[in-house]
């Protein structure tokens, strides 16, 4: 309990830090929608080129879209003080202070900041999915919803664990930002069906970079019963164990390395 009084505290005044500057929370408001309308603008123009991509209409692939934004939304509410590690933290030697405090390391880090617009994104990412969903005939079930809300969270929970062990090789290297990115970017690929990508990068995104294995798959089950929810959902809880494990494993590893620097 004192660590969730503790947590919410620093929420509290993250949130309050962030509104004194209110003209750039509403610039980076803008900044994130004009981004991803233009991001949907292109996969409009280049369908109304194309009528079907790999057989999936217009509609399919904006709801792949749109559910994809749904556990990147759910990290970056949480998580995203984690890129600041990654480029500029350790290597400007900002990381003292919290390896002074009392408190886990990778707490104070989560605790740091909180970041509103990924409400933006879970927004966007609902309104697309229920428009590009009114236009379509699927069959709903339980079972489907189920491993879509499965997806969304727990691939939150893979996405962070990720973020956390690329973070922290920079207790190490000083700065794995460029690291964290190019592996941040291949959830980019699953965007979109995973059946227009070679079969090489079909088994990266669900075996190695597991973004296609919580967000194609699952999107793939509601639209037309590629796989059993059920052993889907037991596969997407079992791999975010596994990275969630391995994150805090690899960030403890490296914070016994870490070294006070200045440059």
């Amino acid at each position: 309990m004192r660590y969730v009084h503790l947590y919410f505290t620093c929420i509290k005044r993250s949130i309050i830090s962030r509104l004194e500057y209110k003209k750039d929370t509403i610039v980076a408001l803008f900044s994130f929608f004009f981004s991803n309308f233009c991001s949907l603008a292109a996969i409009y123009f280049i369908l109304q080129a194309i009528p079907a991509l790999a057989g999936y209409s217009l509609y399919e692939v904006g709801f792949f879209y749109g559910f994809s934004m749904l556990p990147i939304a759910l990290d970056h509410l949480f998580s995203d003080e984690l890129w600041l590690v990654a480029y500029r933290r350790v290597q400007e030697g900002d990381m003292d202070m919290h390896f002074l405090r009392p408190v886990p390391v990778l707490f104070q880090v989560f605790a740091e900041t909180f970041q509103p617009e990924g409400f933006g994104e879970l927004i966007l990412g609902a309104a697309l999915i229920a428009v590009c969903a009114s236009n379509l005939t699927v069959t709903v079930s339980f079972a489907s919803i189920f491993v879509l809300c499965i997806g969304a969270i727990f691939g939150a929970v893979i996405i962070t664990s990720l973020k956390v062990a690329m973070a922290a090789l920079a207790f190490i290297f000083k700065r794995s930002g460029p690291l964290l990115q190019v592996i941040y970017n291949f959830s980019s690929y699953a965007k979109y069906p995973l059946a227009i990508y070679p079969a090489v990068i079909r088994a990266l995104l669900i075996f190695v970079i597991p973004f296609g294995l919580f967000i194609s798959l699952p999107v793939d089950t509601l639209l037309h019963g590629a796989h059993n929810p059920w052993l889907l959902s037991l596969a997407i809880v079992g791999c975010a164990a596994v990275f969630f494990a391995l994150g805090v494993w690899v960030w403890t590893l490296c914070e016994r390395r870490y070294e006070s620097t200045g440059s």
